[in-house]
């Protein structure tokens, strides 16, 4: 089994009855193994437009008496953050978990940031599996002590543990949740008056989880002497490949409660440690939590990781790099971990063959030449499939941030740079999840830029998953789409429509939208469907 097939197990066993989300590596493949193992009406599960109303969902069915999910990606977490930090404050009826997948390497990702620290800003408790075999009990276990301390708790994975696989240990089952929504005055309530207080109880409630993480039967101890090593999560799995068969000298521990910190129980497994090399994925999460234990508990303890650059500071570990961190501290270890083959990344690959971005882009370049030249203009992209089209032999970009940012990225630039021509090219599913927002701002402002839509009917570059204006399900199931013509013209813009098919008329609306005499907001959409895959 997989470790997202595992994990959806999981869920499933503690009984989980919301699911919500927004696609992204490596987190997708939980949802989607959700809807394999599941019929329509055993739950309720679907794509939420961006993370924050995934989040809000989430938190809703909660405290309507459902146990919930949310299932998103690392740069997913800062948009689901908002309604998140005022949530934990109240904290949550039923038990809420969010299935977190950061991606060190950034083989799906714009970057491979270290979400902990976001949950460590929201006071949010967090677990990683430390091998497929525990992932499903794990993630079930994360909902019973959501639901008896009253927090939400992250479950956060890695690419290596969605994607590894191994026998997995059967998940406990919950029983079924009792009771809708809780009436209490107050009780769902945070305002100014009360936060404080709100406060202080979060505290209390992130003392129940950190004894219930002290007892935990999921941090897994080895082997004895002076030097010890701690891997964090999947780490451990890497660490263990790393040692071989010489794992057994050393003081092995693998770390599944993240934080915060099972001190009591991290105290007394460093009695007689006097070097410790943490292993984790991200940046020195835990490596800084053990240094700040050691030094108020005054152990002379020698901490090293990828802050002190023991390990290397970017990028996802490998085991030759574990190796070699290990090797540098005990002469002695003869392992030579061998490293795999870095997979392909998906912005790496071309556009798909029949592709109906390939037209647009084409077009677009060439009447780009036609009106000025090529370098009279600043193309503004976002995350998608089109970021595809900034290979050869297109190489599109000028500029690329993040997912639904090419709106307001655009205003911007169009604001303060009248010496060029800006365009910016939105996606379907990143115009629902965020340029949707910058709209009215844009109609208003009405800069000089022109909007290209591009609308193939799903967010393809994720696996074709579905957003407000497709029309089909998760499911696949028909239904009627929300209609992004008829929202773009509610706010005031004056889209073009144009088949990605007819180059004729492609060919008219990128000139027009070009042209020397134009001016103001102009936006284009141009439509069509992916081939089969």
């Amino acid at each position: 089994m997989r470790g997202d097939q595992a994990l959806a197990w999981g869920a499933l066993a503690a009984g989980v009855g919301v699911v919500s989300g927004y696609p992204g590596s490596p987190a997708t493949g939980v949802f989607d193994a959700l809807l394999a193992r599941t019929a329509p009406g055993d739950l309720q599960i679907g794509w939420a437009p961006n993370e924050k109303v995934a989040m809000e969902i989430a938190i809703g069915a909660s405290l309507g008496g459902a146990r919930s999910l949310v299932v998103l990606k690392s740069v997913g977490m800062n948009i689901g953050l908002d309604p998140l930090a005022t949530m934990t404050y109240t904290g949550c009826h039923k038990g809420m978990v969010i299935l977190l997948g950061d991606d060190p390497g950034a083989w799906g990702s714009q970057n491979e940031q270290d979400s902990r620290w976001l949950a460590r800003v929201a006071e949010v408790p967090v677990v990683e599996p430390t091998s497929v075999a525990q992932a499903a009990a794990l993630m079930a276990q994360a909902f019973a002590w959501s639901e008896a301390c009253g927090s939400p708790v992250i479950v956060r994975i890695t690419r290596a543990l969605a994607l590894d696989r191994g026998p997995t240990e059967e998940p406990f089952t919950l029983p079924p949740p009792r009771g809708g929504f809780l009436r209490k005055r107050n009780r769902w309530i945070s305002l100014p008056p009360t936060a404080v207080r709100k406060h202080h109880m979060l505290h209390a409630r992130l003392r129940q989880v950190a004894a219930a993480f002290e007892a935990s039967p999921y941090d897994r101890f080895s082997g004895t002497g002076p030097l010890g090593i701690l891997a964090v999560g999947h780490a451990h799995a890497k660490t263990r490949e790393a040692l071989g068969a010489q794992a057994e000298r050393y003081r092995l521990l693998g770390l599944s409660s993240v934080w915060p910190l099972p001190e009591r129980a991290l105290a007394r497994w460093l009695q007689g440690v006097e070097r410790l090399l943490v292993v984790e994925e991200g940046g020195p999460f835990v490596e800084e939590g053990l240094a700040a234990l050691a030094q108020r508990a005054g152990m002379p303890v020698e901490i090293l990781g990828r802050g002190s650059r023991a390990l290397p500071g970017e990028g996802e570990l490998t085991p030759g790099d574990i190796a070699a961190a290990v090797q540098a501290l005990d002469p002695a270890f003869s392992g030579a971990a061998v490293d795999s083959a870095a997979p392909e990344r998906a912005a790496d690959k071309p556009l798909c063959p029949g592709c109906p971005y390939i037209p647009a882009v084409e077009v677009l370049l060439g009447a780009m030449e036609t009106h000025g030249g090529r370098r009279q203009y600043v193309v503004v992209g976002e995350t998608g499939c089109m970021v595809r089209a900034n290979l050869p032999p297109y190489e599109l970009f000028d500029v690329k941030y993040s997912l639904g940012a090419g709106l307001g990225l655009g205003m911007g630039l169009a604001m303060s740079d009248r010496r060029h021509t800006v365009v910016a090219l939105v996606g379907d599913s990143s115009f629902y999840h965020s340029d949707l927002n910058a709209l009215p701002h844009a109609v208003v402002q009405d800069p000089p830029l022109v909007v290209v839509v591009l609308d193939n009917d799903g967010a393809a570059l994720t696996g074709g998953q579905p957003h407000p204006g497709s029309r089909r399900d998760e499911r696949g199931a028909a239904r009627e789409p929300a209609d992004l013509v008829a929202l773009l013209r509610g706010a005031g813009a004056k889209p073009v429509v144009c088949r990605s098919e007819e180059p004729e008329a492609l060919r008219a609306a990128f000139d027009a939208a070009l042209d020397d005499d134009a001016a103001g907001l102009r936006v284009i959409v141009v439509r069509g469907e992916c081939p089969p895959s």
